[in-house]
Order: C-alpha cells, then structure tokens, then sequence
C-alpha cells in the first residue's frame, strides 16, 4: 500500500484500509495527541460507562501519545456530590493514561456557579473540576480563571488553548457559549487584547495549533467572542474544538454529522472532537493527532463505541493557506 497525502481532503476508505494507513504512517509520527471532550451528562452510571469504553479502547490500541486534551464539559449539573464523584471518576481513568493533560474549561464547568450565584448568593466564581485537577501535577489548566488564553510549546509546534473564563473574585461576569455573561461592561479584555495575542501567533515562528471548547465562525455551534481573534495568522494550521456533539441533531442542527469545516473565509480547518459521551452525541468518538516527520498532520477519528476508525484526514505541510 502506497501512502498519499491529500491536502485538505479525507479518506473515506475501509475500516481495514484505515488501520493499514495507519500503520503506516505511524513510524512517521513525531508527535500525538489524544483529544477528547464533552462528556456531560447526569446519569453517573453511563458516564463511567462512556469513559472506561473510550480508556480501555485507547489501551487496546497501544498508540503512544504525548499528551492528552480535554476540551471541555467534563460535568454538568449543580450538585456538588455528584460532581465530586464525576470527577474522580475521570482522574482515576485518565489517571492510566501517564502524560501530561491539559483541560480547557466549557460551558456545563459553569452550571455549579450560575446556579448557586443565583439561587444562594455565591461570588466569587467556583469550577470545581478545574480547580480538583489543578492541584494535581500531571494536570494543566489556565492559570487563573480570567486566563482568556494560555500557551505551550511543545517543540515541532505551539499550542494555544482559549478557554472560557471569568471574574473568580466577584463573579460579576464570566463567558460561555460564545458570550460574555453578567456585567458586560467589566469584561476586562478589550480587542486589543484580542489583537496582542493574534500578534503573538503570527511572531512565534512555528507551527500553531489552536483549542478551545468551540469553534471559530464556520465550524459547528460557533462562538462569536472568538471572532475577535480573527482573521487568524497564516501560520495556524488547524483549530480543534468540542461542544458539538457528532450526531446531536436538537443542538447542532443539519450540520450534526459535519467533522470538519473551514474558519469562515480563511482556508484553516476546524476539527470537531465531541463527544466523549453517547447521550446526545451518536457514539462514544475522540480524535487522535498526529505530526509526521516531513510537517504534515494527521487527523484520526476514532469512534470508541465500535472499537473502529471512522475517517481519517490529512493535511500536507506546505497545503495553500
């Protein structure tokens, strides 16, 4: 088998056909991620369910990563027992897993606060699962609740996580779904921030690689505070997102199914990761990606509920942006 890169196109091949690129291509991989996210729901029995079935599938594959990202919605819900006990539910499954992981906080991170900032009075901002992973040292999220962005530098390209953030003192506003909640007039970024970060992008002289809870305008449940950052700098290669769960018709609308898309008029593509659960999404589904040797990338969509790869894409390295 002859393997071809294909700019910006996916290979809709058979699953035995999948597993041999693969193969193939896996001594080419100098870098890999295991992205996953949205695994909300209240139902803690299907929840364990949802993230053994994903854990022990990634086992069985023996596949090596180097990192693992969580974009999101690892709880829902306002009851704090119940979140408690998803949460360590999650780090003693993840916990298997011996790299680093990086949490970029979602929407559903917000219901324990703007539930009990409205019905008891809470100030200042409270997420519990951030704050449980966070004293943990194989763990990373942003430094701060009112952290827009944080970076890191992983060698053969940069990453950028934009997670959604918050007053932690006063609670007085914080952002989910795209928007900025409570006291618009507080929200301490302005678009220059937007602008200096944009800046910081374009000035890193590396490939970058951007995360967030959602998508940039084009993609699946889009985020109009993230068009701030746009246009993106030509030096983006990709921008991985969750919150839309694959197959999720009620919230998602007739794109349900869509896997990838382009950021609105820029050719940068959209990579959508959700979800972990099998609630509103279809299946159990997270994204495997890869950096080759020769600066390509690789994007493996793993459905976990049928132990199978689903599609693979490819992206050539010097692919017209």
């Amino acid at each position: 088998l002859q393997v071809a890169y294909y700019p910006n196109s996916v290979l809709s091949i058979g699953v035995y056909m999948l597993q041999s690129v693969i193969d193939r291509l896996d001594s080419h991989v100098i870098h890999r991620v295991w992205i996953i996210s949205d695994l909300q729901q209240r139902i803690p029995e299907n929840a364990e369910l949802c993230v053994r079935t994903a854990v022990d599938d990634f086992m069985d594959l023996g596949m090596k990563v180097n990192e693992v990202f969580y974009l999101g919605d690892s709880v829902e819900g306002t009851d704090i027992d119940y979140i408690n006990q998803m949460t360590e539910m999650q780090i003693e499954q993840l916990g298997k897993i011996k790299v680093p992981k990086y949490y970029v906080v979602g929407n559903h991170d917000y219901e324990y606060f703007r539930y009990h900032q409205k019905n008891s009075g809470m100030t200042g901002i409270v997420i519990p699962f951030c704050e449980r992973v966070k004293a943990l040292d194989d763990w990373r999220v942003q430094p701060s609740i009112e952290t827009f962005c944080f970076t890191e530098d992983f060698g053969p390209f940069v990453s950028y996580f934009f997670p959604d953030h918050g007053d932690s003192q006063s609670g007085r506003w914080h952002t989910t779904n795209g928007e900025v909640w409570g006291d618009k007039s507080a929200y301490i970024y302005s678009q220059e921030d937007f602008d200096r970060v944009r800046e910081s992008i374009a000035a890193c002289g590396k490939p970058v690689f951007t995360f967030s809870h959602y998508s940039f305008m084009g993609g699946n449940r889009e985020s109009p505070l993230l068009s701030r950052f746009l246009p993106l700098p030509d030096n983006v290669r990709m921008h991985f997102y969750g919150h839309a769960q694959i197959g999720d018709a009620k919230w998602a609308g007739k794109d349900c199914f869509r896997k990838i898309a382009s950021v609105d008029n820029q050719p940068i593509v959209q990579i959508n990761c959700a979800s972990l659960e099998n609630f509103r999404g279809s299946a159990i589904r997270s994204v495997f990606f890869e950096i080759y040797d020769n600066g390509d990338v690789g994007v493996l969509f793993r459905n976990h509920t049928k132990h199978q790869w689903d599609d693979i894409y490819l992206q050539h390295a010097n692919s017209a942006r």
